[in-house]
């Protein structure tokens, strides 16, 4: 049964055939009922008594920013137009001007993601993506599961440069569908499960986000911390320097995929047909298009101006996105279109814009000394406090599923906190929001992660039992070796 449909039918509050006798559209009451209380929240809190400590504009932006969040966790709207409508509320209910409301859409990391998204695009249009994970998953010339995965993994570090997270995951998606299909006809095999759930939990949920936080790119939250660093902080920080700050990052993945070995019990395992099977997909692919070769050379010329820093990024990934859609290049835009993120593209815009707003009008100070408080009354140590506040963190964490909706209420939080406890800003903000993207408690809790689970068809409670241990270890190794690293570059906290 298609779950997506029975959602839906579970959601409506009138009955289909009802609805249809009367020519009216079903209407789910999720979504219903959190739009509701999003403008409930709203107006209470920008046009209820005054709250003390916060002038009447920040009172109305953090009414505002509390619509974006109850619609968002609700998934009351679409997210484009959730992007779109909160700048257009601090017009309307903060009396912002427009640019300043607006300020994110004429912003160089803006036009970072619109450059990235459309690189993604092109990536997923054509062949390329899926030729270059089969071209180097079957060098491996094993059917070995831990081969396998390795060659999986080289693959998503050769196209998560220039492709974000949930792009990641739609993309390997289906290559893992097509890998898990060699086991077709041999699901009595006690190890087939085991191996089916470790492919699709690690190549299309764990290794995407593990690889997120290290590029620039390849994840929302790092772009929306970039750009709160640039308006309210006046720090700048190009790809190469973020690459640099998210080093240690990369011991991580060797974590992550002995974890999944360990977990699943993997060493010695094969997958039958598997080698034969990879060749099979990477040849059914063709020959290497023009198109193809063109996007590589784009690609090429992009990475070696943002590694060098000669263009701002935002400009880059603009200039490789033109170069590939030019009159040779064979791409033709209507086809990639349908791979484009513009609705993220737009909640993207409208949560940096949101971000920026909390700062300036001071709800961020007020909301950070209310965390900051009891916490310097106690006079933690450093790495106590970063223990302490990214686990109380990853409570709300676990009901907001989008990544932009999770930068977007705790990179300015977190940022406050660190003025407010006199740490230094940069690091201590990256530590803990790289923390936040490692959560997998809940199997809803992080977009990628939900899509593994839901393919997977494991229980919930399965998907806790893997996640929670490794959510654990991977903030512990975030909190412990990345303040080392940024102290030794300059950064200390």
């Amino acid at each position: 049964m298609n779950t997506a449909a029975t959602e839906a039918r579970i959601g409506q509050s009138i009955p289909s055939d009802l609805a249809r006798a009367h020519g009216m559209p079903a209407v789910p009451w999720r979504a219903t009922g959190g739009l509701v209380l999003a403008f409930v929240l709203l107006f209470a809190i920008a046009f209820g008594p005054a709250i003390p400590g916060l002038s009447q504009t920040g009172q109305r932006v953090l009414g505002v920013f509390s619509w974006f969040v109850a619609c968002m966790v609700a998934d009351a709207l679409p997210m484009a137009l959730v992007g779109l409508t909160s700048p257009l509320l601090l017009v309307i209910v903060a009396h912002m001007k427009i640019p300043d409301a607006f300020n994110a859409f004429n912003k160089d990391i803006f036009f970072l993601a619109t450059g990235a998204f459309l690189l993604a695009a092109v990536m997923m249009g054509t062949p390329l993506g899926k030729r270059i994970a089969f071209v180097i998953a079957s060098t491996t010339r094993s059917s070995k599961v831990t081969r396998i995965l390795l060659g999986l993994t080289a693959a998503q570090l050769v196209t998560h440069p220039v492709i974000p997270v949930v792009n990641e995951t739609a993309l390997f998606l289906p290559v893992c569908k097509g890998v898990t299909s060699f086991m077709d006809g041999k699901e009595h095999l006690p190890e087939a499960r085991r191996i089916n759930t470790a492919i699709l939990y690690l190549i299309a949920g764990l290794m995407p986000l593990f690889i997120g936080p290290l590029i620039l790119t390849s994840h929302f939250p790092n772009m929306i911390l970039v750009a709160y660093l640039k308006s309210a902080q006046h720090i700048d920080v190009s790809w190469g320097q973020w690459f640099l700050l998210n080093l240690p990052l990369w011991g991580l993945l060797p974590v992550v995929f002995a974890y999944v070995v360990w977990y699943f019990k993997l060493t010695g395992l094969e997958l039958p047909g598997a080698e034969a099977g990879l060749a099979k997909m990477r040849d059914d692919l063709g020959r290497i298009t023009w198109p193809e070769v063109w996007a590589l050379l784009c690609l090429a010329v992009g990475m070696v101006l943002w590694i060098g820093g000669w263009l701002q990024p935002g400009m880059t990934a603009l200039l490789a996105g033109f170069l590939m859609l030019v009159p040779w290049s064979g791409i033709r835009f209507s086809e990639i279109n349908r791979h484009m993120l513009w609705d993220v593209l737009m909640l993207l815009g409208g949560a940096i814009s949101l971000s920026t707003a909390l700062y300036n009008s001071g709800v961020v100070t007020w909301l950070a000394h209310f965390v900051a408080a009891p916490i310097q009354s106690a006079h933690l140590p450093m790495l106590v406090v970063l223990v302490v506040l990214v686990f109380a963190f990853h409570v709300p964490r676990a009901g907001i599923v989008s990544a932009v909706a999770a930068g977007a209420a705790f990179v300015p939080l977190v940022a406050g906190i660190a003025q407010a406890l006199h740490y230094n800003v940069l690091p201590f903000t990256l530590v803990v929001i790289n923390s936040l993207s490692y959560a997998f408690f809940l199997p809803i809790s992080i977009t990628a992660f939900l899509i593994a689970w839901g393919a997977s068809g494991t229980s919930t409670w399965e998907a806790i039992k893997f996640g929670a241990p490794l959510s654990v270890i991977a903030n512990l190794y975030v909190i412990l070796v990345q303040p080392l690293w940024l102290t030794v570059i300059g950064y200390p906290m």
